[in-house]
Order: C-alpha cells, then sequence, then structure tokens
C-alpha cells in the first residue's frame, strides 16, 4: 500500500510540474542553409505587376508551413530580390478573395485577410516584442501596413513597407518594397534605414492570415516551426528564417 501511494505522489508530482512549465527558452537561429537573395538588375516598380522584368529570372519559392488552422486550398508562392535600399518581395495567391475594409486600419487589421511581413536586419534573433530589435508589419489589402510598438499598441509603418495588391484572373499578386530598420528605430522621429550590400544575413519570414469568423484563422507561413513554438514568431526572431544577400 506504501508503494502505491508513492507511486501515486509520484505521478502528482510529475503531473503538477508539466503543467507549471513556463514558455520554452528564446529559440535558437537555425542552422539551415540561407535563402540566397541576387540584387535586382531592374529595380522593381512597385505596381502588382508580375511581368516586371526585375522578377523575370527569379524562382518562386512557395509557401508551404500550416502554422494555424484547418487544412484548405490556398496555394502562396515568393519571389525576393535586394537593392541597397530595400528588400523587394513578390507574393502570389491562389484561392483566396482579398476586399479592402473601409474602416479604421488601426482598429480592424485583426478582423481582414493580410499579409504578415518579419524582418531581423541583422539576423541576431532574440525577443522583440518590448523593443525594435526586430519587426512584424501587417499588410492589409488596402495597402495600409500596421505594426505594434513596444506597449503592444498599432502604429502606422507606411514609411517601411511600399506595397500594392492587384488581381489576375483568380490570381493575385502583392509586390512589396521593405526597408531595413535597426534596433535604434524611434517611432514618429526621423530614422535612417540600414543600407543593404552582398554578403549581409538578413533574418526573414512572411506569411499569410486568412481571417475566419466562426472557427481558427488560417495562417501559412514560409518557414517551419517547432510544434512547442507555435505562435511565438510574434515575439521571438530566432524563429525568423535567414536570407543571404548575393549578387
Amino acid at each position: 500500500m506504501k508503494n502505491f501511494f508513492a507511486l501515486l505522489l509520484l505521478v502528482v508530482l510529475l503531473y503538477s510540474c508539466k503543467n507549471n512549465e513556463g514558455p520554452p527558452p528564446l529559440f535558437l537561429k537555425s542552422n539551415e542553409p540561407a535563402i540566397e537573395v541576387k540584387k535586382a538588375a531592374i529595380t522593381p516598380v512597385i505596381d502588382g505587376n508580375p511581368t516586371d522584368p526585375a522578377w523575370k529570372n527569379l524562382n518562386w519559392i512557395g509557401v508551404l508551413n500550416k502554422w494555424q488552422g484547418a487544412d484548405n486550398n490556398l496555394m502562396m508562392n515568393y519571389k525576393l530580390c535586394w537593392t541597397p535600399d530595400a528588400l523587394y518581395v513578390l507574393v502570389q495567391l491562389e484561392n483566396s478573395t482579398l476586399l479592402p475594409n473601409l474602416g479604421n486600419p488601426l482598429e480592424q487589421y485583426t478582423s481582414e485577410d493580410h499579409l504578415n511581413i518579419y524582418l531581423d536586419e541583422d539576423n541576431s534573433g532574440g525577443a522583440y516584442s518590448d523593443s525594435y530589435n526586430a519587426f512584424e508589419y501587417k499588410i492589409l489589402p488596402s495597402n495600409f501596413t500596421v505594426t505594434l510598438d513596444p506597449d503592444k499598441q498599432p502604429l502606422t509603418a507606411n514609411n517601411a513597407i511600399r506595397s500594392a495588391l492587384k488581381k489576375y484572373g483568380n490570381t493575385y499578386y502583392w509586390e512589396l518594397k521593405v526597408a531595413a530598420f535597426d534596433a535604434s528605430y524611434q517611432h514618429n522621429k526621423p530614422n535612417e534605414t540600414v543600407s543593404l550590400k552582398t554578403g549581409k544575413l538578413v533574418g526573414f519570414a512572411l506569411a499569410f492570415e486568412q481571417v475566419k469568423a466562426k472557427e481558427s484563422n488560417i495562417i501559412l507561413g514560409s518557414i517551419a516551426i517547432p510544434e512547442e513554438y507555435e505562435g511565438r514568431i510574434a515575439i521571438d526572431a530566432g524563429l525568423f528564417g535567414t536570407l543571404k544577400l548575393i549578387q
């Protein structure tokens, strides 16, 4: 009988410890090879046109990782290039309907489908929800960009991202110019962008969030996230992928 109670106590203690576990530690940057991003031969014109010569010889990269929600037929790909001034992104979306919301984007950005861009200009990883060590931007179908300040308040970030969304047939193309800022960034003050150069490593991820009224939102992301870190990319830049800028 004593052995039974001792075993029962051990089980209770183990269960209690498991349920009192805190969040996982910050994620260490992955050792997976960086995605090589070519310098733009021609600077893209931000107009949502996928036939721009700047994108002609660049390969599509599939967005295949389901971060949240049920299976669906959403398909997403993207291309990347860069200039010293900015990182350029062309996103291709199929089997979705994007409609701009006419309300205040700072109040309604969570209630409409949107694109998320994650950028860590020095690829340092680490926490960033209470600092500008890295950035998360939410780009709405109206091409209005929202970010959160260290106090979790939504702010406009149209100075960081310029975008254009166009539909051709059943396919949407979202073209973006993404400026890079470092950790010295201060909102509502003059900030210099970081100049990009060959060989630089940049932390990067993107995702598309399809808002659902009566079920979990569907989120497709560009990188795989370990199960214990699901939902933490908004606070942990170590989960970002890595880009290597090449000539």
